[in-house]
């Protein structure tokens, strides 16, 4: 569809992390990446851009109708781009594109990457994001997995193959675990080995043309969505490629258009024998599912059925004030509605939120140990499940180990601002480290970190900054707290509690920690608490870090500052000014890439002054061009130094 007043489709431009390493390991993760600018491109005039950049700069040359920004990706050899400047050019519409799993520890990093770009609408490939996510829900629409039917089609392959099992088989796929075993038992398989993404041996696995000849190739291919019921891109190679979909029933692929004995098999390990035995003997039978199954992958699920970006740019242009875009389902056209309807999404009714919602229930109830349990098998099915760490940690927090808490808390922390790169943390996790600093009795480098986040705003934050303030009176800070105009969003769901409830339970948990001083400290600094008639108030001493952990917090706080009074701000890194965080360790490492980087700009402008003498005499407007492209180039390496 093109715009009829100019006849052209509209310009986008994505910024897209660089994917390019991983054609050394899993290759089918480039392909991915690529598939996704395919398929903006049959609706918009594509830009990619995957190197550190000046969004200003990329505005003024590419004159963008919209910016799409991919975030959230867990790396398995792709880089995050820098891009700065984010802020200029507002009248472009900006979305973020969350490429990730709806679980994954990731999702902190994409909140804080929107939240620096000043992006509040979010397009996921996820059909389980919203639902994973809730506070995030009313703003993300899902962008669904798809096939490239140049790839994934009939290539008339003689059918040599009974079953074709693909794919991983770990904790996270509970549904392969008990199904695949069962297949191999009974029936002749191509069983493709399992490799990590990032390992060198993932090169030799089936992608491409190759894998769509295998599945062409054969007569079934059983697949699941993962421990949540996720719809995932084999639910649409499979059938794609004219081989029968044997899969789990779930709310996802119903919303596709799937249908038991139809398109495909619902099955599990208690039937998949009988079922792909009645099948195997009545060969029409099977024949017409699996054609039925390729008509819906071609009718409905190929990159040119995924137009839910280009309508979003559409619908929002003269949007009422009283209209909102929702979705009509998770495969489903953006429309415009009133404002208090919503869009369609699936629920979460995987095994790992049924255990989440179950923990969650024992630790309000103080029963600690199921609640444990039951964190800890959350784990068994992602081990870096954030939501699940988080948990372990308050359970630590309320069995009175402040020590295990403060790791816990801290790591989360630390995967979002480290690993990740983001400017901050979940303002959650950042607010719970603080206060298992406090219960470990150090409210003094709780006390001293409270500002390192200073735009950082979220209620559950608030309270804990007031509780450290009542706790160390507030001295002058260098560094001025700023009121955020909005909550940040965050990927966790606390219990909902009053003050008063939230602070009693704060005061319980102090005790249990053996902080029995704050925990008076606190009750005692209220208004409303004065000491009884006759007796002069108890004086407390606060506890405070031994001398040797006094010690070092204050010279990595002076570090911090030397850092920020040179003027060397980019280089600092994005995590608390802290041993536990590895601070000087990436400090440093910043350092030598801002060495490196220049050393490398001024030897690319040497040999460009070279190449010219060279060449020759030229028009000073010639020269003049050169030495502007110069200044650019080293700008833009400038530029991209790390934050």
């Amino acid at each position: 569809m093109s715009d009829p007043a100019t006849a052209r489709k509209p310009r986008l431009v994505f910024f897209q992390w660089d994917h390019r390493p991983n054609a050394g390991a899993a290759k089918y993760l480039v392909l991915h990446m690529q598939q996704h600018v395919k398929s903006l491109a049959h609706h918009f005039d594509v830009t990619v851009v995957n190197t550190d950049c000046d969004y200003d700069a990329v505005c003024d040359a590419v004159r963008p109708d919209m910016a799409l920004f991919e975030a959230g990706y867990r790396s398995h050899g792709s880089r995050r781009i820098s891009t700065a400047n984010t802020h200029r050019h507002p009248g472009i519409p900006k979305a973020g594109l969350h490429n990730g799993d709806p679980w994954c520890d990731r999702r902190a990093g994409f909140l804080s990457d929107m939240d620096q770009w000043g992006i509040e609408t979010f397009f996921s490939i996820s059909t389980l994001m919203p639902a994973y996510t809730p506070s995030i829900a009313a703003n993300t629409y899902v962008w669904p997995n798809a096939i490239d039917p140049d790839i994934f089609r009939d290539y008339g392959q003689e059918k040599s193959i009974p079953v074709a099992l693909t794919g991983q088989c770990y904790g996270l796929y509970p549904w392969r675990q008990t199904v695949f075993p069962a297949i191999i038992e009974r029936f002749p398989c191509l069983v493709s080995p399992s490799q990590a993404y990032e390992s060198k041996a993932a090169a030799r696995l089936l992608s491409g043309e190759s894998y769509a000849r295998a599945l062409n190739a054969s007569f079934v291919a059983p697949t699941c969505g993962t421990v949540g019921g996720e719809v995932v891109r084999k639910h649409f190679e499979i059938p794609a490629s004219k081989a029968l979909l044997v899969t789990e029933r779930t709310a996802g692929l119903e919303a596709a258009g799937f249908r038991d004995m139809e398109n495909c098999v619902f099955a599990d390990h208690r039937d998949i024998v009988d079922k792909l035995d009645h099948l195997f003997a009545h060969r029409d039978e099977m024949r017409r599912i699996t054609e039925a199954g390729y008509d819906l992958a071609h009718a409905r699920h190929t990159l040119a059925h995924r137009p839910q970006i280009f309508q979003w740019f559409t619908l929002r242009q003269g949007l009422p004030a009283d209209e909102v875009i929702i979705q009509t389902g998770p495969f489903g056209d953006l429309v415009r509605a009133r404002r208090e309807e919503g869009s369609v999404h699936v629920p979460a009714n995987g095994s790992d939120r049924t255990l989440l919602d179950k923990a969650a229930t024992n630790l309000r109830r103080d029963r600690l140990r199921p609640a444990r349990e039951a964190y800890e098998r959350c784990l068994d099915y992602v081990a870096y499940m954030p939501e699940a760490k988080f948990g372990l940690a308050l359970c630590a927090l309320q069995e009175g180990n402040a020590v295990e808490a403060c790791v816990l808390f801290g790591a989360l922390v630390e995967v979002t601002t480290g690993a990740y790169g983001a400017l901050d943390p979940d303002p959650v996790d950042w607010a719970y480290y603080l206060l298992s600093l406090v219960c470990a009795g150090r409210p003094d480098e709780a006390s001293r970190l409270l500002d390192t986040y200073a735009t950082l705003w979220h209620p559950e934050l608030t309270r804990v900054r007031v509780v450290v303030n009542r706790l160390m009176p507030r001295r002058p800070r260098r560094r001025r707290l700023q009121i955020a105009p909005k909550s940040r969003n965050s990927i966790h769901s606390l219990p909902a509690r009053s003050d008063t409830e939230w602070l009693r339970w704060l005061g319980a948990t102090l005790r249990r920690c053996g902080q029995r001083d704050l925990a008076d400290r606190l009750g005692n600094s209220s208004d409303q608490a004065t000491p009884p008639p006759g007796r002069p108030p108890a004086k407390q001493r606060l506890p405070i870090s031994p001398p040797r952990k006094r010690a070092q917090s204050q010279f990595y706080a002076g570090v911090d500052r030397a850092v920020m009074a040179v003027g060397l701000g980019r280089l600092r890194p994005t995590v608390p000014p802290a041993p536990e965080f590895r601070y000087l360790d990436r400090l440093g490492r910043n350092i030598a890439r801002a060495v490196l980087g220049a050393r490398r700009s001024w030897f690319r402008a040497g040999l460009a002054c070279l190449f010219e003498r060279v060449r020759g005499p030229r028009s000073s407007a010639d020269k003049a061009q050169v030495r502007t492209r110069t200044i650019q180039l080293m700008a833009a390496r400038a530029d991209g130094l790390p934050p």
